[in-house]
């Protein structure tokens, strides 16, 4: 039977079949063995061309351990298109020369050369076994000794252009460090240097950020917006700051890592497509900085950040006649999304409570002083405004405001802080009045922002707007103070 053996397996009393099975060649056992007799994660810093045509060898550092004729996988986590595949070790070489087994430390594995992948420094070789934390701590490890380590981050433009958006954030966020802990020269040329060098890595990530197909951005599932992410601090007088709010977004490649980090409840994961025409990200941005007071971006960490400015110009009105700038209140969407995203749990707590007042704080400093879009419905077409912003609406003409039931006994006027807003609930077609509170409040409360997501907006009554106005005061009499002492 050659290769074959046979066994007998019995069906019942009576009945036998013969079932045939392949026995392993000597060349399989070997590999087999090879298999069980390694286990490793390895990430590529350096990629050398081997003797033999069609074949490299990849150095890295060894986690583990390997032996030659082992099945293994390479992939690389930071690459949004990779996948994973399957190589043979074919050598191994150490400081000791060619070796036919190692227990780990600097290594060169030699493979043969895939058709089907571009390699590159940051893959990382592997064994079933390996868990993805691993994994991505290799590569994190292999792109920072080889890019920042070994080069101090001074690279070619092509090496700069080969790097995925993921790995140009871990380079970035590395760098940082390195600087501060590790690379302690004070002189101004070398600060300068620093910063030519973040500056070069920063608009290199911002550009592919834009250029991307697709995006992953953490939402509230309470506001239905853009996650803020804001830290509040103690300071030595016992009062408390909070950092300036910023939205997470980040790649295909770590979409898996992210979704165990953000699995809880309040968070929901969005995908912002860029479209052909490449603005979809552009337009989310604007909204995001613009309509909604983000201050910048964190890109996969809060230890990687970017400035609204660096992604997204601010709209320029300098030249725009004062009647026809479009009502936006960024600086108070931003404390009704913070205060919203505090779920009950938060509040119960002592912590989530000091945070609901600090919001509140900067919420009232910007409410007392907004100007707000007031659907109108008019059985007639109203003029525009004049240069003074008023219009002069004809005889017999009836006007129809957005006025809903209210607490407490009293009626509520809808009032919306943008055009976006206004529009997702009364659509495009719809016209509006620009007004304040202060001109509203004696007659009605005032709802602001009030549709799917009611966390998202805010409910003012009478009692409430003379709370803020006080806060508002105290806290600019604070100010000048501050102003006045230094």
């Amino acid at each position: 039977m050659g290769l074959f053996d046979k066994i007998q397996k019995k069906k019942s009393e009576e009945e036998t079949e013969e079932v045939v099975v392949a026995a392993k060649t000597p060349e399989e056992m070997k590999r087999e063995k090879a298999a069980k007799a390694s286990s490793f994660v390895m990430g590529v810093e350096k990629i050398l061309p081997a003797e033999t045509e069609g074949e490299i060898m990849l150095l890295g550092k060894m986690d583990g351990s390997a032996v030659v004729d082992s099945k293994v996988y390479i992939s690389n986590p930071g690459s949004d298109q990779d996948v994973k595949e399957e190589v043979t070790i074919l050598g191994i070489q150490t400081e000791d020369g060619d070796v036919m087994a190692t227990a780990g430390g600097s290594v060169a594995l030699r493979i043969k050369i895939s058709e089907n992948r571009d390699n590159r420094i940051g893959d990382v070789l592997y064994t079933e076994d390996v868990a993805l934390e691993s994994k991505v701590h290799s590569y994190v490890k292999a792109l920072t000794n080889a890019y920042v380590a070994e080069k101090g981050l001074s690279l070619s433009r092509e090496e700069v252009e080969k790097l995925s958006t993921t790995d140009v954030e871990e380079i970035w966020r590395y760098y940082a460090w390195f600087i501060r802990e590790i690379e302690t020269d004070d002189s101004e040329e070398k600060k300068q240097e620093q910063a030519t060098k973040i500056s070069l890595i920063g608009n290199t990530l911002c550009k592919k950020i834009m250029e991307a197909d697709y995006i992953y951005c953490v939402f509230s599932a309470l506001t239905g917006e853009p996650y803020m992410f804001s830290r509040t601090v103690r300071n030595d007088d016992g009062s408390f700051m909070c950092t300036a709010p910023n939205v997470r977004i980040f790649t295909e490649a770590y979409k898996e890592r992210m979704q165990e980090i953000f699995k809880d409840e309040k968070y929901v994961i969005q995908k912002i497509d860029n479209g052909e025409k490449k603005l979809g990200i552009y337009n989310f941005f604007g909204t995001v900085f613009y309509l909604n007071g983000a201050a910048g971006v964190e890109i996969i960490s809060e230890d990687t950040s970017v400035t609204a400015g660096s992604l997204v110009k601010a709209p320029d009105y300098s030249n725009v006649p004062k009647n026809s700038i479009p009502v936006t209140n960024p600086n108070l969407v931003r404390w009704m999304l913070l205060m919203g995203q505090l779920s009950d749990e938060d509040m119960n707590k002592e912590d989530g409570r000091i945070i609901y007042t600090l919001y509140f704080n900067f919420l009232s400093v910007e409410a007392v002083k907004a100007k707000f879009l007031v659907p109108v419905h008019s059985n007639k077409e109203l003029p525009g405004p004049n240069e003074e912003g008023r219009v002069t609406v004809a005889a017999g003409t009836t006007v129809a405001l957005p006025v809903v039931e209210g607490k407490n006994g009293r009626k509520a006027i809808r009032l919306f802080t943008d055009w976006r807003h206004l529009y997702s609930e009364f659509g495009e077609k719809s016209g509006a009045a620009v007004e304040t509170i202060d001109s509203l409040i004696s007659t009605f409360d005032c709802a602001i922002n009030l549709g799917q997501f009611p966390r998202a907006g805010r409910y003012i009554t009478l009692s409430t707007y003379n709370d803020m106005e006080d806060v508002a005061q105290k806290m600019e009499a604070k100010r000048e103070k501050i102003s006045e002492e230094q």
